[in-house]
């Protein structure tokens, strides 16, 4: 039982390690969408067949001993699982694209059914973190200066990505959209980078840079340093002068 055990447990660790990378800005929205369980449990039942089968037929791989036998049955169920639920056994052409078939149709038919149920889920909240953070905020003056900064914030972002956030921003840039639309926009890119909590963060360190006029906090007024000796300021030296003249 142990042995399977490890083996569901390690097929289980690819798939979540696979729909975490899919979803970096917020991977804890995965546990509320059913089709990610789905995926997830169908890559443990995957491993667990994989081990019965070699039990089954007493597949050894040369092992004599043994507990290094089934430590090996182990590891090649669980990697064996892997490569057979991502393999297609003929690719179809279905107009301008390829189609594989085989067990990875299973698979990509789960992915799309999670990216469609967490796209859902995080919609309102996006939308909404979207809208706060970037408030305010020039596109024209923090469309180099911004993404600029998150991604130097990031120690690990790959230049892959950088160029396509780099691209989509200059698509951005080209587009007929207001400024404030474009802005918004922006940050949508940046929170799929960095996430929400990093993008606040380098706004906030921005915000005097990046702001539009509107937004822009005023300047605080200069104070006017009180008169020496504590008199009346300029009303005393018109008093003086009318108690000099009581004439006029």
């Amino acid at each position: 039982m142990l042995g399977y055990a490890v083996a569901v447990s390690l097929s289980c660790l690819v798939g979540v390690a696979e729909l975490v990378s899919r979803y970096r800005d917020r991977p804890t929205t995965l546990v509320r969408v059913p089709s990610t369980w789905a995926y997830v449990l169908i890559n443990g039942g995957a491993g667990a067949g994989s081990l019965l089968l070699l039990h089954t037929f007493d597949w050894r791989f040369g092992v004599r001993a043994p507990d290094v036998a089934a430590a090996t049955q182990v590891l090649v169920a669980s990697l064996g699982s892997m490569m057979v639920f991502r393999s297609a056994v003929f690719t179809v052409r279905v107009g301008d694209e390829d189609v594989a078939v085989g067990p990875s149709t299973l698979l990509t038919s789960l992915l799309a059914a999670a990216d469609r149920g967490v796209d859902r889920m995080q919609a309102k909240t996006r939308a909404h973190e979207a809208g706060e953070i970037m408030r305010g905020v020039s596109f024209a003056r923090s469309r180099l200066a911004l993404p600029t900064y998150c991604l130097g914030l990031l120690q690990n972002v790959s230049a892959e990505d950088q160029a396509d956030l780099r691209t989509a921003v200059d698509a951005l840039a080209g587009s007929e959209m207001t400024d404030g639309q474009m802005a918004l926009n922006l940050g949508l890119l940046l929170m799929n980078v960095a996430g929400p909590d990093v993008l606040r963060s380098a706004v906030d360190t921005l915000r005097a840079e990046i702001m539009t006029d509107e937004a822009a906090p005023e300047p605080d007024a200069p104070r006017v340093p009180p008169p020496r000796g504590g008199g009346a300021g300029l009303g005393e030296p018109h008093a003086r002068t009318a108690r000099s003249n009581p004439d006029s």
